[in-house]
């Protein structure tokens, strides 16, 4: 990789359709057994940065369509000592299958006996080896810090596994299937001219992400790699939240990112009439904006298509300030001294 790109977080995003497509093979490799502990259970999601959003995607977008599934932080759920109970299994999200908190927590399930899925990239990894049952999601590499390809694997890898044994789904529901996600980012990417030019006005200002339904784990998600890839401060909010109380600290030339998904209702009129009044940029990402991007049979896939526009928008974001979105800043003497800080 050259100082000025592109980098490997830009292979990571346009090497997503292949991926995806694939994924149905993947997910098949650990369904059995993963499976067997799930099946008439209401499962609890946990992960951490990155894995926790793509959990709370996962089980945010399941929610909307009927299923009982918590969500939580790996740390969050041991700092709050509720009983693990083993009437209700825990799926834990981590690519590297080496994140300190889920570990811990895996360890704690397995000494009380309750079952645990893993969901990773590397079924060898100590996680695994914790688990009850493992399921891949085919991609066993990590070339850039800011993880992008493993978000909208694990998210779309538990909802392809979950689909199946979430016992309140109707039978009759559409969910995405692996080469819909992978025709629909597909065509995201051909895009990637005009999501360029919307990043170059993230870079100035202030910036608030919203997000509604699925898309509040979106804006969270989108939130940590304007962090990690451009160093760009950001508040990420459930869009009702933000007409309670936020609107007073933004100013003429801040900027809003709004996922709001094809439910989003009047709030979304509300949202661009506040915008227009005071004064600040508004960049929308939900379905009708930009449906003519991708097929109509890839409407259930808009979580995933919305994240890799996200990506894209970050990365150029990236570029046009001049940081190397693959490194998280620890090129820097000072920052590499932080990580090394705490496990």
């Amino acid at each position: 990789m050259s100082a000025k790109g592109p980098y490997h977080m830009y292979e990571e995003i346009l090497a997503q359709p292949a991926h995806v497509q694939a994924l149905g093979e993947s997910v098949a490799r650990g369904a059995d057994a993963a499976t067997a502990i799930l099946a008439g259970k209401a499962p609890v999601l946990v992960g951490c940065g990155t894995s926790l959003f793509a959990a709370e995607l996962a089980a945010g977008y399941l929610f909307e369509r009927g299923a009982n599934i918590a969500v939580s932080g790996a740390f969050a759920l041991r700092q709050r000592q509720v009983p693990l109970d083993r009437r209700r299994p825990l799926v834990a999200f981590s690519h590297s299958g080496e994140t300190p908190a889920v570990l811990d927590l895996l360890r704690d399930a397995k000494e009380r006996e309750v079952p645990s899925v893993l969901i990773t990239g590397f079924p060898s990894s100590t996680a695994a080896g914790l688990a009850s049952a493992t399921v891949p999601t085919g991609y066993a590499r990590e070339l850039s810090w800011c993880h992008t390809i493993s978000f909208t694997l694990s998210s779309l890898t538990a909802v392809l596994l979950l689909k199946a044994v979430a016992a309140q789904l109707p039978p009759q529901l559409a969910l995405p299937s692996p080469i819909e996600v992978a025709e629909g980012i597909e065509a995201v990417l051909r895009h990637e001219g005009d999501i360029a030019q919307a990043a170059q006005s993230l870079t100035g200002g202030r910036r608030v992400i919203l997000g509604a339904a699925e898309g509040l784990a979106l804006a969270r998600e989108v939130g940590l790699k304007l962090s990690e890839a451009a160093y760009l401060e950001n508040q990420a909010l459930e869009l009702e939240q933000f007409f309670h109380g936020y609107v007073p600290a933004y100013e003429p030339g801040d900027h809003i990112v709004a996922i709001l998904g094809p439910a989003a209702g009047h709030r979304a009129a509300d949202l661009r009439k506040v915008t227009e009044i005071v004064g600040l940029s508004l960049l929308t990402i939900d379905l009708p904006a930009i449906a003519s991007w991708w097929p109509p049979a890839t409407a259930e896939s808009f979580p995933w298509l919305a994240a890799v526009y996200l990506q894209l928008l970050t990365y150029h974001a990236a570029l046009a300030r001049g940081t190397d979105p693959d490194r998280l800043r620890r090129e820097d003497p000072r920052y590499l001294a932080a990580r090394q800080a705490y496990r």
